[in-house]
Order: C-alpha cells, then structure tokens, then sequence
C-alpha cells in the first residue's frame, strides 16, 4: 500500500499574506493618528509639533486609504451611505471654508478631518465586530508597552519633570493623554478577551498593564472613564445573564446619577474634593465662561473648522487675556465643536451620537457587542466633557469612536461568514 503523508496544516496562502500585511499597515497608520510621533519620543518640545516633519506621515497614509477602500468598492460605498449621518457634520467642517476667519487652514483640515472619518468608516466596513475590536486593542496594546519601555528606558521624557511632579505621561506630553488612551486600552483589552478568549493571555496581560499605567498616569478622569467602563461591562454581562436582576441595577444606575448630578448642582466642593479637584475643574470653568463671550460673535455657524486657537491677535487672544494663560484648547468636545461650525455643528454631531447610542441599546440582548459598543460610546461622552474629543482630524480617538459609530450604523463586510479575520 503507497503511504500518503498526513498534512497537519492549511498552507499559508497568498491571500493569508495580503490579510496579514493589510492588519499590520492598518495597525501602522493607527500608530500614526494616536500622535507619538508629535510626542517626547521624536521632539523636544510641545511647540515643535506644530512644524514636526511627522506631519508629512500623514499624505501617504490618505493615498493607501483610497486604495484600500477602492479595493471593496461596493462594501466601502454602502458603509459610507448608511453612515452619512456621521458625515453630515464633517461636511459641514468643509463648508466653514466659506467664512471662516483663515479659510485655507480650514480646507486643510477639514479636508483631514474627511480622510480621518474615512479611515474609520473603511475599518468598519473591513471588520467585524470581533475583528475591529481585536485591532483597535493590538494597537492600544502596542501603545502601552512602547510608553512602558519608553518610561524605562528615558524615565526624565516619560515622567513629568515640572507639572505634576512624578506622573507618568509615556509616550504624550502630559499625564492625561496616557490615562486616557490607557483607559481606552483597559477597555478594549477586556472586551478582545470576551470576543477572543482563545488569545486571552495576550488581552490578560496587556489589561494589567493598561490598568496599571492609568493608576501611574494619577489622571482621575481617566482611573473614573475605566471604572465606568469595567462596571457597564459587568452591568451588561448580569442583564445579558438575567433581565430581572438586570432592571433593579439599572434603577440604581440611575438613581445614582441623579444623586451625583444633585451633589454636584448643590455641593460641589464636596464632590469635586472626593476626586481630587476643585470645582472649576482646573480651571475648565473659567475658559467655558469666556468662550460664550466668543460664541456669542458667530452662534450658528462658528468661526470656522480649526481655526479658533490659530492666530494669536484673532478671537483666541481675549479667551487668553480673561483666563491669563495661553489656552490651547476649548477642554470640552461640545464647545469645541460650537466655536469651529457652530450651534448646526452640534445639533447634527449631537443626533449622530443619540443614534449611535439607540443603535447600541437595542443590540443589548442580540450579542456582545454592547459590551464595546454601548459602553465605549458612553466613556466618549464622559471624555468629551472634559477633552477636545469630538470631529479631531488625525486622531485616533475620533477613528475609534467614527468607526463604532458607522458600524452600528450598519457598516460591515459584504458576507458576516466571511469575515475579516485577524491573523
């Protein structure tokens, strides 16, 4: 009898080796948009990143994002048309150019912040659930061991030497952009471990580590953002478990919040104290309070996407005058948003993201991805109050929340049984 060998494998085919050089290229461009490379590790100072030559990174990276959308065109175009409410806003960005107060910044980054959203809505269209989680936490998990070798390695540039004396900052220049990507990273790391649980070593590991890091980063609102997020993955694993336990915690969610708000509205040095701040929030307040100075000047359709902070003698310069520091942002998503296009700005971000929510609520007993999706989209909200987070050209916290958005949107692959597999 003629012996036949047994094979133990598939081959590795061409295509396996497309699919794992298109998730290394995705996870490279990722890198990109969280903003290292604008960082301690590459300049030695915060102004140099105004002119740092990692700005021409991002020119090639919008040309592959064409290809790579081309490459599905069908799929790419249907996930662009389900999420056009997502675009409306984005649009609007590109609009401004008409009055805007430095029309050409504008076109650029409008235009940036196009090719951003477009990146996003493409990861959607690529992946499923399982998939765009399991690349978005292998990208934050690169980001947490490179800011831990970064801080081991160069402990002067990766620990705060000035403000805040001891904070671990890694591989951003102050301590909240690591807690809070790091926060990000706990997050999805769980819900990787919940999709993936055969790599459930890996997505281990790094959650301890991101968790770790946000406790090192002593950012507050981050160590708060993570809490909230391990409790509505908690919250959703008993409602998804058992509906009558599910509906006496939501009860106590809510009287919960409501108690909160009203500590707040009548207590607030009392509340503020517990976390460690004081009720300007750092001084958030003062800035909010003249910035509806400004507001007041262009309330319907702002000053133009991106140019508000722009010139120093332009309307930024009284924001200054008032508060007595050089402001760099308006620390909060929502007037960020109003200054740039406006109150028809917000209105249409705003129904963007109650859809998204509805969208995520109603999956809730269908499948894990509320898990991710509900709770994720939540910490957005909580993020945005404090953080300039909303319609961010070239950063990866809006890719994340733009490219959950579209897929509750209904973006995803041509045929769910052929999905977009990880490597």
């Amino acid at each position: 009898m003629e012996y036949t060998p047994r094979t133990t494998g598939r081959p590795f085919t061409l295509g396996q080796v497309g699919g794992v050089l298109e998730w290394a290229v995705i996870i490279g461009f990722l890198l990109v948009f969280s903003g290292i490379f604008f960082g301690p590790l590459v300049e030695s100072k915060i102004s140099a990143s105004d002119t740092s030559w990692a700005k021409l990174l991002y020119y090639p990276i919008y040309a592959l994002v064409i290809v790579l959308a081309l490459r599905r065109p069908m799929v790419t175009s249907k996930a662009f048309i389900r999420s056009f409410l997502l675009l409306l806003p984005v649009f609007l960005a590109i609009a401004s150019t008409l009055w805007s107060i430095d029309s050409g910044y504008t076109f650029r980054r409008s235009i940036a912040l196009l090719m951003t959203t477009a990146f996003a809505i493409y990861l959607a269209s690529r992946y499923d659930w399982a998939g765009l989680i399991e690349v978005l936490a292998a990208t934050y998990g690169l980001l947490a061991v490179f800011s831990l070798m970064f801080v081991l390695l160069v402990p002067d540039k990766g620990i705060m030497q000035s403000t805040h004396v001891g904070a671990w900052s890694g591989l951003w220049w102050e301590k909240n952009d690591l807690g809070m990507n790091m926060a990000k990273a706990a997050h999805l790391c769980l819900c990787a471990w919940i999709f993936r649980p055969q790599r459930k070593w890996i997505w281990g590991a790094l959650l301890l580590l991101s968790v770790a890091l946000v406790l090192l980063s002593t950012s507050k609102t981050s160590l708060l953002a993570m809490i909230l997020a391990f409790g509505g993955v908690g919250a959703l694993y008993i409602f998804r478990r058992s509906p009558l336990v599910g509906i006496p915690l939501v009860y106590f969610g809510v009287i919960l919040g409501v108690a909160l708000f009203l500590g707040i509205e009548f207590a607030p040095k009392f509340m503020f104290g517990l976390i460690g701040k004081d009720p300007t929030l750092t001084g958030r307040t003062d800035i909010w309070e003249a910035l509806f100075a400004q507001i007041k000047d262009h309330p319907w359709l702002g000053h133009g996407y991106a140019v508000f902070w722009l010139d120093e003698t332009g309307p930024a310069f009284w924001v200054r005058q008032r508060t007595e520091w050089l402001v760099p942002t308006a620390h909060n998503g929502w007037l960020e948003t109003w200054l740039s296009i406006g109150l028809i700005g917000v209105i249409l971000f705003a129904l963007t993201y109650l859809s998204a929510i509805i969208a995520a609520l109603r999956g809730i007993l269908r499948g894990k991805t509320a898990y991710w999706a509900l709770v994720s989209t939540l910490v957005f909200f909580l993020f945005s109050l404090s953080e300039s987070n909303i319609l961010q050209q070239n950063n990866l916290g809006w890719i994340v929340f733009a490219a959950t958005a579209a897929k509750l949107f209904g973006a995803g692959p041509r045929n769910p049984n052929q999905r977009a597999e990880a490597p």
